[in-house]
């Protein structure tokens, strides 16, 4: 909502003059807020990160869960953090599979080089399969589907968005001596942020 820089007066929306005082709208340049602050992003990628490790720590050594623990951590999250849109659970998501992959690669990495293991030695022979190629190439498009389906759950558990109010104008013309003088009716403020 534009208020007019000279009275204060709410204006309505392109007015190019204050409806109160006349004074000429000046256009400002509007900047978009971030819809997720950065803090809220990095605890919730840390909180599903951890919950990516624990996941993949409880599977059995013979199974490849590829992305299967950082897509449930990221929808977990996103309910958790209540990200009602979607440009909110994406990046939530994105830094979910980050933190996951840097935390499980440094658990792996890290341990193989303390107990001094090469990587050809520890995996004794593996050869990549095409299914373990198609995964990995899979996993951003993976967390894009993650934030999608958590922004889902929240809005199937939590209702819609909530759209900012609207302000109704009603103009009231007034002939009096000196001129004309125009009145708007608004209706009052809410006390809601």
């Amino acid at each position: 909502m534009a208020y007019c820089s000279n009275c204060g007066f709410p204006l309505p929306e392109g007015a190019e003059f204050c409806p109160n005082c006349g004074t000429r709208v000046m256009k400002k340049p509007v900047l978009q807020q971030p819809s997720a602050s950065i803090g809220k992003v990095i605890q919730a990628g840390i909180l599903g990160a951890f919950l990516s490790a624990m996941i993949s720590s409880l599977s059995p050594l013979d199974v490849q869960l590829y992305f299967i623990p950082s897509f449930v951590s990221s929808v977990l999250v996103i309910f958790l953090f209540r990200a009602r849109r979607l440009d909110e659970a994406v990046p939530i998501a994105l830094s979910v599979y980050l933190f996951a992959d840097a935390i499980l690669g440094g658990i792996i990495f890290g341990s193989l080089y303390v107990q001094n293991i090469s990587l050809s030695e520890a995996y004794r022979g593996y050869m990549l399969t095409f299914l373990d190629v198609a995964m990995y190439v899979f996993n951003p498009v993976s967390a894009l589907i993650a934030a999608y389906v958590g922004n889902k759950m929240i809005l199937s558990v939590g209702g819609k968005v909530e759209e900012p109010e609207s302000v109704e104008y009603g103009v009231k013309e007034e002939k009096e001596p000196g001129g004309i003088i125009y009145s708007a009716r608004l209706k009052p403020r809410s006390h809601k942020v």
